[in-house]
């Protein structure tokens, strides 16, 4: 394995696996799903450079996460919300393809309005995990870098610059725009409807597969279910199996150390992982057994949906288009 790689798996391992060994040892509650999803988005966040640079860039995905949770724990009517979840939409497809730590906001930003509005309200003890885990993520990345005497320069433009472009870009993008935006607010309107289970999973998924080209979206559509089958099959065994949340923190650090390898080798592979990672972490604040199987018939059916709506946003941008060349 690449030595690069290697160390990449090894920080990732311990960043997100801090926030889970803390509530195995003192209980879990429901700030847990956001101290590790802000363990994750600060380390996709991080893109070198000087400490309090780098500490900005690993602050943007973590604050989208707690900013779309805040709008979404409010207490909005339902029609608000959707109308919420449209914006959103139409933000991420301004900045689809874009700068990377954006695209990391508005996919989190969503993610964190259905969290907050649907699953767990967010509260104090919810901002205080999410703000420390992100910490301790940009100390275990300046520890990492100071024990190999090594400094990663900065891998992205500035952030502002790139959003002022973005945004500025609408004129060409809009009918994406404008469809990335409706089939959000209709998954979610159907999401609400059905009583969909984790729903946030949907609302992640197609902000994660719809892209602004077909050919690339009809591919990450591909990966994310496979990746998805192949997650819930793993974690099904695991939970099935082995005794004890102590067993599955084990195969949750294997899992762990295995992502960015399995990313390098196949993306379906790195989807699988992430997968099992995040129901594992699900799994932990499940109240029984049936809740556990609960929670991954919920993370296939919120998969299918979300892929579903991406293609059914595609199909739409491409019927606005047509319309307005026709008009």
């Amino acid at each position: 394995m690449d030595r690069e790689l290697l160390h990449r798996s090894a920080r990732f391992v311990v960043t997100v696996m801090v926030p889970v060994g803390i509530a195995l040892t003192i209980g879990t509650r429901s700030w847990l799903v956001y101290a590790v999803l802000s363990a994750i988005t600060a380390f996709l966040g991080d893109e070198g450079g000087r400490p309090l640079r780098r500490l900005g860039h690993m602050l943007i995905g973590p604050c989208a996460l707690l900013g779309g949770a805040a709008l979404g724990s409010i207490g909005w009517p339902n029609s608000g919300f959707i109308a919420l979840s449209v914006l959103l939409g139409l933000f991420y497809g301004l900045v689809e393809g874009g700068h990377p730590l954006l695209l990391l906001a508005a996919r989190f930003a969503g993610y964190g309005l259905v969290l907050g509005f649907e699953v767990a309200a967010l509260r104090t003890a919810e901002i205080v995990a999410a703000l420390a885990t992100a910490l301790a993520a940009w100390l275990i990345s300046l520890a990492w870098e100071a024990g190999r005497r090594t400094r990663r320069q900065v891998g992205v433009e500035p952030v502002l610059g790139s959003l002022w472009r973005a945004l500025g870009s609408w004129r060409r993008r809009w009918s994406f725009a404008l469809a990335a935006g409706l089939s959000i607010g209709a998954a979610n309107l159907v999401g609400l409807w059905v009583g969909l289970g984790h729903a946030y999973w949907a609302t992640l998924t197609i902000l994660i597969v719809l892209r602004d080209d077909m050919a690339e979206s009809a591919e990450a559509v591909t990966h994310r279910v496979s990746g998805t089958l192949l997650g819930v099959a793993v974690v099904a065994a695991l939970i099935t199996w082995l005794p004890g949340p102590q067993a599955l923190f084990a195969a949750m650090v294997v899992i762990a150390a295995l992502r960015w390898p399995a990313l390098s080798l196949d993306l379906t592979l790195g989807t699988a992982c992430i997968t099992a990672f995040v129901l594992l972490v699900a799994d932990l604040l499940a109240a029984s057994p049936v809740a556990e199987m609960r929670v991954l018939q919920d993370r296939m059916l919120a998969i299918m949906v979300g892929c579903c709506f991406a293609l059914a946003g595609l199909r739409l941008r491409r019927g606005i288009a047509d319309l307005a060349k026709a008009g």
